[in-house]
């Protein structure tokens, strides 16, 4: 995969949406494929958070205390919140078809935020934007 297309794939993330793809580009760039076999497991309930997910190909079955209650699939993100928050993984990720997922470290995307502040800029206009309409604001200003 380009940089490029790994970009192009971290658009289904929602903190990066409002990203520019030319600022994605430097996140994509320190993002790596992995390819997993059906039954591995991505991550498991309780685990530390280390890193986002996008299936790229495949199916990855989700379990919270044993029982399912999502699939993901290619284009879908897993672990968004795992690079801003300490919390434990709340499921166990399952691989049920052949998956390659793109891989985001959270120190790497940390690296990408302190030396690319036009990302780190995107990424909070976006997140304050989105604070503003839920508590009604809309796209005022607060005052």
């Amino acid at each position: 995969m380009t940089v490029v297309e790994r970009a192009v794939a971290l658009r289904s993330v929602d903190a990066f949406r409002r990203v520019p793809i030319d600022q994605l580009a430097h996140v994509a760039a320190v993002a790596r494929e992995q390819a997993l076999s059906k039954g591995e497991t991505l991550f498991r309930e309780g685990d530390p958070p280390e890193s986002l997910f996008v299936v790229l190909d495949g199916r990855i079955q989700l379990q919270r205390s044993g029982e399912v209650f999502a699939e993901a699939k290619a284009g879908e993100p897993l672990g968004t919140w795992s690079l801003f928050i300490d919390h434990p993984r709340r499921a166990t990720a399952t691989v049920v078809e052949e998956a390659r997922m793109l891989v985001l470290d959270r120190d790497e995307f940390y690296e990408v935020l302190a030396e690319q502040v036009e990302v780190t800029r995107s990424m909070v206009q976006d997140l304050v934007g989105r604070l503003l309409q839920l508590s009604g604001l809309g796209e005022k200003e607060p005052g």
